[in-house]
Order: C-alpha cells, then structure tokens, then sequence
C-alpha cells in the first residue's frame, strides 16, 4: 500500500485493513477499520476529502476522488465497489453496492442498502433512494431490494463468478490483462514539467508536452507502438490505454481523460473531454471541443462532432456544449496543472 501526503495533508488509515498490490491512499483519506483494497485501488483525496467507513471492500482498478473545492467523497460502512467502479465526489451510504465499472457523480447520493449496478452511471447531484436496485445510464430504479440478495450480489462481485444474479452486478465490458509494473518503460518524456504518478505504468513510446499529466493506476499497453499527450492535457487515475503493433495514440492540448476510461488507438483534438468511466473504440476521432460522456461507449471510427456532447452505448450526438460546460472544463484542466506542481513537492 501506497501512503502518499498531499501538500500538509496525511491520510489517516486503520491498523487492521489489507491490500494487494499498487494500491494508493492519498492526502485527506480517513480510512475505518478492516477494508479491503484490491491491486491497483486509487483513493486520491487532493482537492477534497474522502471518508471511507468499516468493512468496505474495494475490487480491482477502483477509483475513490473528489471535485476540487466542491465535493468530497463518503462512503459508509460496508461499503463494496466492484472492479473498475468510480466514486466521484458523492456520498454512497453504508451497505452499498456498486457493481463493476458504475459510475457515481459529483453531489450524487446512494441510499442505504442500494445496488448501482454493473456499466451503470448516477449522474451529478441525483439523490437515490435506500433499498433499490439501480441499473442504466443514467441508473434508474429497477426494484426494491432485499437484504439476503444484496448480500448474495455483494460476494458475487468479490468473487467475480457468473451465475444466478450475476448480471446484475458482473460487466461483460473486457479490461485488457496488462502486466501493471509501475514506472516502467517510459521512452521518452519530452518536457521536464509534466507529471507522471507513481503507480502508473507505460509501455511504448510516449511523448508528453509541457503541463501534462498520467495519474495513479493509469496503465498504457503500447509495445512497438506510441502515445503522445498534448501541452496541459491530463489521463486520469486508473485508465488504460491499449495498442497494437503500429498504431498511435495523440491526444490534443488541454484535454481530460477521465478517471478509468479505457483507450484504443484514436485521435482526440484539443479542448476535449473524454467522460469518466467511458471507452473509445478503435479508429474514434473526437474533433477539437468533443465531449464523450461518462459511461459511454463509442463503436469503431466513430467520429464524435466538434463542440458536441456524445452519450449512450453505441455513442450518439445528444446536445451541445454549453458556455457553461466549457468553462467548468477548462477550470478542471488548470486543477490539473496544479495538481502536478504539488504533487512533484512530494515525490
């Protein structure tokens, strides 16, 4: 386990809780006693802070952040989030579940004893009720939930085995195997004021303009091929990037990736947005000021319009981008650059 400070701040974690490998406690994290935290766990308390209460179970790749200044991240006792699962400046009450690679957002809010289910998003500030079973994007009540089934659905996540009720919790979205070695491989790094966390792994050739940043988890597959990452532009906690042999990854000036997205080969133009939890297929090309949202999924060459939002799976247009919107974005990208210059305080 990775015990990371933050500026002056130091996270707090009990004595009796267990991890694997690579896992990541940051800053302003209070951690209750006997949780569990699979390989590659990121709690990053920065910006915000997170409180993380008793017997909480934490599946691989999962992701714990907060909104800078805005939003902290609660999660309650018996808290279990799946593999690939983002918790994102929200309160998730205790004896919840979040089934694999849900997605729940800034100022959202769980019930007690709910199940988010699989591939499903909670979009910001939602305020769901206790004792359902939540399921698409955006997640809406399916049916009340008992506590013998909540409790049968909470081991099949921990045990990852497919069978009666496992559809409801198990993502049938593939995570490429990667052999997650952090710190290795990088070719070449081609600014000194760019920022790559410590826990991130890159295979291939990789090239980072001024300001950017690879966050904590984040993992890039791409033997015998190449990445490069634009000025200001950063790839968030526990996403992954795979390449094939030949091909290219370019990502423009002051975009985001958001946390545990996963990348194919594409190109992604400035001022971008790529949503949390999202996946970009292969061949995708995102025109300068594209957004694609958290969750969703975008089919082989999609091309995603300038200025345009894109949401569902398979990705379509769904509304412009905002004044409004763009300011929040561009705000985030500054966060980000000051997120680097502090963290090199504390290498």
């Amino acid at each position: 386990m990775n015990i990371i400070p933050y500026l002056d701040f130091h996270p707090k974690i009990s004595k009796n809780c267990s991890s694997k490998r690579w896992v990541s406690i940051i800053g302003r994290t209070t951690v209750g006693e006997h949780c569990h935290f699979e390989d590659l766990v990121t709690l990053r308390a920065d910006g915000e802070t997170i409180n993380v209460g008793s017997e909480c179970w934490f599946g691989e790749y999962a992701t714990v952040h907060i909104a800078d200044s805005a939003y902290g991240a609660t999660l309650g006792d018996r808290a279990t989030v799946g593999r690939f699962g983002l918790v994102h400046g929200c309160t998730i009450a205790e004896d919840c579940l979040l089934g694999e690679h849900a997605v729940v957002m800034d100022n959202a809010s769980v019930g007690k004893g709910s199940v988010v289910c699989s591939d499903s998003v909670v979009p910001p500030g939602k305020q769901l009720e206790p004792g359902w079973l939540y399921q698409g994007v955006p997640a809406k009540p399916v049916r009340k939930i008992e506590a013998t089934e909540l409790e049968e659905l909470r081991n099949i996540v921990k045990s990852r085995k497919h069978g009666a009720g496992s559809e409801w919790v198990l993502s049938k979205r593939p995570v490429a195997k990667i052999n997650h070695e952090p710190g290795q491989g990088v070719a070449e790094n081609s600014s000194d004021d760019s920022y790559i966390a410590p826990t991130a792994t890159v295979v291939g050739h990789l090239e980072m303009a001024a300001e950017s940043s690879i966050w904590f988890g984040v993992a890039i597959a791409a033997r015998d091929a190449s990445v490069s990452l634009g000025a200001a532009s950063n790839i968030q906690d526990n996403s992954r990037i795979t390449l094939d042999s030949g091909e290219h990854l370019k990502i423009g000036e002051r975009v985001t990736i958001g946390h545990n997205v996963q990348l194919n080969a594409c190109v992604i133009g400035n001022t971008c947005i790529i949503g949390m939890g999202s996946t970009i297929g292969k061949g995708t090309i995102v025109q300068n000021g594209g957004v694609v949202a958290a969750g969703a999924v975008t089919a082989p060459n999609t091309v995603v319009t300038e200025g345009m939002i894109w949401s569902g799976n398979p990705a379509k247009q769904s509304r412009p981008l905002s004044e409004e919107n763009t300011k929040l974005f561009s705000v985030g990208v500054d966060v980000y650059k000051q997120y680097s210059k502090n963290y090199k305080k504390n290498p």
